[in-house]
C-alpha cells in the first residue's frame, strides 16, 4: 500500500539482503505510481515543497497539559517505553494538546531500574541495568509500545513527569493487559505508597497482585519471609469494648465488655494522625490546629458507647525505662440510624477534615481497609472541609482556667451561685469525688469536688473502684452542677446531676460505698444532708464497699469517768510539729522494726557517692528509700517537690513524720514489694490535741509554745484516745497547711483519768485554750470544767500567753 502511494520505494536486493517472494509485484506497483504521479513521484512543485514541510509543535508546559487533561481520559499512542513503569506518549486527541510528547508513570508501581548510560559503580565498573528490570521493559514493549491507547492524568512527580493509569483504547477489548497489575502479578513491580493513594480505584488490586507474587516468592519476592506480626502476643484480637475515655482525635481508652481481661486500655486509630492537643494545661496556643473539633467529635460520637475493635498492629517508641508499646486497632461503630454496615470511625474523621492519613513505607504494618481510608481522605480533601479548607482558619479556643488560681476562683463564686443549675462537660477526673469541669456557656474551667462526699485516696482501698465508677457514668459528659461554695484552695464545692438529672452522684457513690460523708459536713446544716447520712447509714448496714468490714459500735454500759467513747491505743511521739500538732506511731502490732531491717538488708551496701545506675527520676509523690542524714539509715521516705537541677530533692519520712532536703544520690528506688507503701502503709500519723487551741507558729508564743508541746511529748510513749478522724483527708501531712488526720488526748498510762492528760498540763502553761464548743459537745462536764480551771489558773498567773493579760475574745467561748 505504501508503494502504491508513493509514499516508499522498492529496495533491490543485494548483499546479504534475502529476496523478497513478491519482489515482482511490489516493482510493478512501483512502476504504476510512477506513472501516476502518486506521493515522491509527482512532479508539481507544489506538492513535493508541503509534502517536505515539517510540522512544528509548541511544547506545552506539563502543569498546563495536566490542568487540560487532569482525570479525563485521552487517546494517545505509546511511542517508546523508559523502562517497566514509565512511557513516552504522543497524545492524539483533539485540542491544544494534541501532538504534545509527555513522558507517563504508570501510577501506584515501582519496577527496577534499567539504569543510566554511563553510569559507574563505585569500583568504576558499568552500572548496569538491577535484577529484573530488563524483563520488566520487556512486558511492557510487548504489552503497549506502538499501540493507540487512552491515559488518565492524575499528577506530576519532582521531576515533572507524568503520572496516571493506561486503559485500552477500544473500552471492548478484552485483550488489553493491565500493565501495573500484571507486573506486580509477575514479580516484576511492586506496590509504590505514594503514588498508589493518589489512584483513581485505590490500590487494592495493585496489592492483591503483588501479594501474589509474594506468596509465590516469584523473581523481585525471591526469597521473600513475610513479616512477624506485632501482635503475635496478644490473645484477643478482634473484640467489643466500651468506650470511657477520648484522648484526643486519634486515641480512645476502652474497657472490653467480655474476655479474661476487662481492665481499661489505650487504642490508637491505625494509620490516620489527628491533630496533637497539647500537654499544657496554661498553653493552650499549642494546640495544632483542629485538635479540639477532632476530639470533641469523636466525644459526641463514642463516649459511652460499645464498639468494635480489630486490632491491626503495635509500634514501640522511646527508649530504656520511657519505652512503651502502642497499639493500632480499627475501630468501627454500630450504624444505628440506618442498620447497615458499622461506620469505620477513622473513616468519618477523615472525611471531615479532622485527620490526615499516614503514608507508610512498603513494609510496614497499617489498617486493614487502609485504601478505603485513602479515599476517605480524597473526599475530605475534594469537600475542603475542616483542615483541607485554606479559606478558613481554625477555631480559635479561650478559656478562664480558675482551678490554678484560689483567689480568682473565689471571685467567680457569686456567679454560679446565682446561675443556679450550670450545665458543664466533665474534663477530667482526678478521684471519685474530684473533677475537674468546663462551663461552656461562662468560657470557665473550675475544680469541682461533690460537697460533704469524700471517696478513698490513692493507694486506699477502694480508691481504683471509685475512681472508675465516677469516669464511667460522668467523664466526657455533659451534667448539671449547683456550687454551694469554694474552699481555700480554689476548688468549688457543690452537687453534680447526670443523666439529664437522673443521677446523683454524690448519692451513688454513698448507696454504692464508694464514699463516705466528710466528718466536719454539717448533716443538719444542709438541705440534702439528711437525705445523704441516710444513703450512708443503708450502705453501712449492707456493708456495701469500703463498709465490708465495717461492724457497728458496741455501746458501753460502765462509762468511766471520762464520757468520751473513743477508741485508746499506745502510741509513741515520733515528730512534733508547730501549733500542737504532731505524727505518732501506732505500737500494737507496728511493723516499723521489720521495714527497718529489710531497709538496711537492702540498700546497706549502696555507696551513695557514686551515681545511680540506670534510669531513677522520681516524681511528687513518689515513695523511695531515703538514707536519713541524722543517723544514716535508710527509711522509707515521699518526694514532696519535683527535682530542679542538682539541688538537693525535698522528701517526707512518711514512718516518722519529719522532712528534708536530701542529696539525690542518697535516694534510691523503692522496689520491693514487701516494704512499698501499698504492702505497709506509712506508718506516721498526723494528729493534733483535741479541744484545744494552740498558737500558730507565725503569732505570738507561736515558737514558745511549739517548744513547750516537743517538751512535754517528743519521743514519749502515751495511751491516746481518739476523739476525731479524718478518714478521708484532702491535704498532705507535708503540706503547710495540711489538716491532722486524728484529734487525741494523751495520757501517760491507761488508767489515767482526764484531769492527768497532757492538755491539762499545757493549759497550766498557759499555751493552749479550751475550745469550748467543741469539747461541750464531746466531754463531760465535769472533764470540762477541769480543762477550763487549768485555763483560768494559768490567766491568773500570767504565765504563757497570758503574759499581758487576755487574749480571747467573747466569741471565744463559742
Amino acid at each position: 500500500m505504501q508503494v502504491s502511494k508513493g509514499l516508499a520505494k522498492v529496495k533491490a536486493p543485494g548483499g546479504n539482503d534475502r529476496a523478497v517472494a513478491n519482489a515482482e509485484e511490489l516493482e510493478r506497483r512501483e512502476l504504476e505510481a510512477r506513472e501516476a504521479e502518486a506521493g515522491m513521484w509527482s512532479k508539481d512543485p507544489a506538492v513535493l515543497a508541503a509534502a517536505s514541510q515539517r510540522t512544528v509543535v509548541q511544547a506545552m508546559k506539563a502543569e498546563d497539559v495536566l490542568g487540560a487533561l487532569r482525570m479525563k481520559p485521552t487517546p494517545a499512542v505509546v511511542d517508546y517505553v523508559l523502562n517497566g513503569g514509565t512511557v513516552k506518549l504522543v497524545l492524539t486527541g483533539d485540542g491544544a494538546t494534541r501532538d504534545q510528547n509527555i513522558t507517563l508513570s504508570i501510577g501506584g508501581i515501582s519496577v527496577p531500574s534499567v539504569g543510566r548510560k554511563g553510569a559507574k559503580n563505585e569500583d568504576g565498573t558499568d552500572q548496569g541495568p538491577e535484577p529484573f528490570a530488563l524483563a520488566a521493559k520487556h512486558f511492557t514493549e510487548m504489552a503497549l509500545l506502538h499501540r493507540d491507547v487512552r491515559v488518565i492524568l492524575e499528577g506530576l512527580d519532582r521531576r515533572n513527569n507524568f503520572i496516571g493509569s493506561i486503559l485500552p483504547a477500544d473500552v471492548n477489548d478484552t485483550s488489553f493487559v493491565n500493565v501495573g497489575e500484571e507486573l506486580c502479578r509477575l514479580g516484576l513491580a511492586q506496590v509504590h505508597e505514594a503514588s498508589a493513594a493518589a489512584l483513581i480505584g485505590g490500590a487494592a488490586t495493585l496489592r492483591a497482585a503483588e501479594k501474589v507474587a509474594k506468596d509465590q516468592q516469584l523473581r523481585l519476592w525471591h526469597g521473600y519471609v513475610p513479616p512477624i506480626s506485632s501482635l503475635n502476643a496478644m490473645t484477643t484480637k478482634v473484640f467489643d469494648a466500651r468506650v470511657v475515655e477520648v484522648i484526643s482525635g486519634d486515641c480512645i481508652s476502652v474497657v472490653p465488655t467480655s474476655g479474661p481481661d476487662t481492665s481499661e486500655r489505650r487504642i490508637n486509630l491505625s494509620s490516620i494522625r489527628a491533630p496533637r492537643i497539647s500537654n499544657s494545661r496554661d498553653d493552650k496556643s499549642n494546640h495544632e490546629p483542629w485538635a479540639i473539633e477532632a476530639k470533641e467529635f469523636l466525644i459526641s460520637r463514642l463516649i459511652g458507647r460499645t464498639v468494635s475493635i480489630n486490632m491491626d498492629y503495635a509500634r514501640k517508641i522511646g527508649e530504656g525505662a520511657n519505652e512503651r508499646t502502642l497499639h493500632f486497632a480499627t475501630v468501627k461503630l454500630p450504624n444505628n440510624k440506618t442498620g447497615g454496615d458499622p461506620l469505620n470511625v477513622s473513616e468519618m474523621l477523615l472525611m471531615r477534615g479532622f485527620a490526615s492519613c499516614i503514608r507508610h513505607r512498603s513494609e510496614e504494618e497499617r489498617a486493614a481497609d487502609y485504601d478505603e481510608l485513602i479515599a476517605a481522605e480524597k473526599k475530605g480533601v475534594e469537600s475542603k472541609k475542616g483542615m483541607h479548607n485554606k479559606n478558613r482558619e481554625a477555631p480559635v479556643h479561650r478559656t478562664n482556667d480558675f482551678s490554678i488560681n484560689a483567689h480568682k476562683a473565689k471571685t467567680f463564686l457569686p456567679f454560679l451561685q446565682r446561675a443556679g443549675k450550670c450545665v458543664a462537660m466533665v474534663d477530667y477526673v482526678a478521684a471519685g469525688h474530684k473533677i475537674r469541669v468546663s462551663i461552656p456557656k461562662e468560657g470557665a474551667v473550675i475544680a469541682f469536688c461533690l460537697a460533704g462526699v469524700r471517696c478513698p485516696q490513692r493507694d486506699e482501698p477502694y480508691a481504683a473502684e471509685a475512681l472508675a465508677y465516677t469516669r464511667s457514668r460522668i467523664l466526657q459528659r455533659e451534667v448539671e452542677i449547683v456550687v454551694d461554695s469554694v474552699d481555700r484552695t480554689g476548688i468549688f464545692l457543690g452537687t453534680l446531676f447526670a443523666d439529664n438529672g437522673r443521677l446523683n452522684l454524690g448519692e451513688e457513690l454513698l448507696r454504692a460505698g464508694l464514699g463516705s460523708l466528710h466528718p466536719a459536713f454539717p448533716v443538719d446544716r444542709v438541705h440534702y444532708g439528711r437525705a445523704l447520712a441516710d444513703i450512708e447509714a443503708a450502705a453501712r448496714e449492707v456493708k456495701a464497699g469500703l463498709w465490708k468490714d465495717w461492724t457497728p459500735p458496741i455501746v458501753e454500759v460502765d462509762e468511766p469517768e471520762d464520757s468520751s467513747t473513743g477508741e485508746l491505743v499506745r502510741v509513741g511521739v515520733t515528730e512534733c510539729v508547730a501549733g500542737g500538732r504532731f505524727f505518732v506511731q501506732k505500737l500494737d502490732g507496728s511493723k516499723i522494726q521489720e521495714v527497718t531491717d529489710k531497709l538496711a538488708e537492702l540498700y546497706d551496701g549502696v555507696d551513695t557517692s557514686k551515681p545511680h545506675d540506670g534510669v531513677f527520676e522520681p516524681k511528687p509523690g513518689d515513695a523511695v528509700a531515703a538514707k536519713f542524714t541524722g543517723d544514716d539509715k535508710w527509711a522509707r521516705a515521699i518526694v514532696t517537690a519535683k527535682r530542679v537541677g542538682d539541688k538537693p530533692v525535698s522528701v517526707f519520712y512518711c514512718d516518722f513524720g519529719n522532712v528534708e532536703d536530701i542529696g539525690f544520690n542518697r535516694l534510691r528506688p523503692l522496689k520491693d514489694p514487701t516494704v512499698t507503701t501499698v504492702a505497709i502503709p506509712p506508718m506516721a500519723n498526723f494528729c493534733a490535741l483535741s479541744f484545744l487551741k494552740i498558737p500558730r507558729i507565725d503569732s505570738d508564743y507561736g515558737y514558745a509554745a511549739a517548744s513547750h508541746v516537743g517538751k512535754l511529748i517528743s519521743g514519749q510513749a502515751f495511751h491516746a484516745r481518739i476523739d476525731a478522724r479524718d478518714r478521708f483527708p484532702t491535704t498532705k501531712p507535708w503540706e503547710i497547711d495540711a489538716q491532722p488526720a486524728f484529734s487525741l488526748t494523751l495520757f501517760p498510762d491507761a488508767n489515767a483519768r482526764a484531769a492527768e492528760s497532757v492538755a491539762l498540763d499545757l493549759l497550766r502553761a498557759g499555751f493552749a485554750r479550751v475550745h469550748r464548743r467543741a469539747a461541750a459537745r464531746r466531754l463531760d462536764r465535769d472533764v470540762l470544767d477541769a480543762m477550763v480551771d487549768a485555763q483560768e489558773s494559768a490567766r491568773r498567773a500570767r504565765v504563757g500567753q497570758w503574759e499581758y493579760g487576755d487574749v480571747d475574745s467573747d466569741d471565744d467561748a463559742s
